[in-house]
């Protein structure tokens, strides 16, 4: 299984890089570099040909309608972050956020009533797919961030789920972020987009679901704690009207290259996790600063899986 792992890893990187080379239209800017580049956008979606081959593959082994549920699901939040990501690409009328968080509501309610041990169960699972993909979605903004991030907690997810009939499928998906995150690493070659951040948090979220254990589920919130205080604590007691930073840079770029916390109009500090990591050690370059986050998330699930005893 270890050549076939290796598969999906190379399969990830190509599809990455495929996209990287042919998408002539969907590009964003890397506005933390001096000389602003422009970053072939919304890769997260190609990220969906690896994860369906890989499906596929099990499904020759042994028919599970488990997997095809759990790559439509997948696919489902994937394309609504393509839509958010190409809003302003297309002369097409943009779809409004709640629609959008109608859609995703939706997916998640269905996915939870295929596999929610009791109706009781259907809303808190949905909430808790909807949750994860959220968060994930929030906790980006620098180079190799939300990748790095996403991959750590899924390998954690990989090892709750050692010995399930779900442990392979989550190893595919470390690998298929793994190959997404050789090409946007510090300097980035490509940026996920939406269909990135909410492919990653939906399938953590999915792969938890299936295995049908309410426990672990909660376990797993605990791997959520970085992404917790960065929301909660940071975004929104700190910027509440704009949390998604979307107003005014969430960095300012010195001449140096390094990144510090922005001057307000109203004298106010507006946080996030990356700008914590900044107010605690003075100005740093990108790459420091996702560095700095990588080990925490890493120390957060290595604690936690220590202290429940599975390490």
């Amino acid at each position: 299984m270890i050549a076939f792992y290796a598969l999906v890893f190379f399969a990830s990187m190509l599809c990455v890089f495929a996209w990287s080379k042919l998408n002539r239209r969907i590009f964003g800017i890397d506005i933390n570099k001096l000389s602003q580049p422009k970053i072939s956008e919304s890769t997260g979606i190609v990220l969906l040909i690896p994860l369906w081959l890989a499906i596929a593959y099990f499904e020759t082994q042994a028919f599970n309608i488990d997997f095809i549920a759990f790559g439509l699901m997948v696919s489902a939040f994937a394309l609504i972050g393509f839509l958010d990501d190409t809003k302003h690409k297309w002369k097409t009328k943009a779809m409004p956020w709640a629609s959008r968080a109608l859609m995703i509501a939706i997916v998640s309610l269905i996915f939870a009533w295929i596999f929610a041990p009791s109706i009781w169960w259907i809303i808190p699972i949905a909430l808790f797919i909807a949750g994860l993909a959220s968060f994930q979605n929030t906790f980006a903004g620098l180079n190799g961030w939300q990748g790095g991030s996403g991959f750590i907690i899924a390998i954690a997810v990989s090892i709750l789920l050692a010995g399930s009939a779900f442990f392979q499928l989550s190893i595919v998906l470390a690998a298929i972020i793994l190959g997404f995150l050789a090409w946007n690493y510090y300097p980035a070659r490509v940026l996920e987009g939406d269909s990135g951040t909410l492919l990653i948090g939906s399938a953590i979220a999915g792969l938890l679901v299936m295995n049908a254990s309410i426990e672990l589920m909660a376990f797993s919130l605990l791997l959520y704690i970085p992404h917790v205080v960065d929301f909660f604590f940071l975004k929104l007691l700190t910027n509440k009207k704009d949390p998604s930073q979307q107003k005014q840079r969430p960095y300012k770029l010195l001449k140096s290259g390094k990144l510090a916390i922005p001057e307000y109009p109203d004298g106010r500090e507006r946080l996030d996790f990356a700008k914590l990591v900044i107010k605690v050690f003075g100005p740093l370059r990108e790459w420091q600063i996702v560095l700095v986050i990588w080990i925490v998330v890493a120390a957060n699930a290595g604690f936690w899986l220590k202290v429940s005893g599975i390490l």
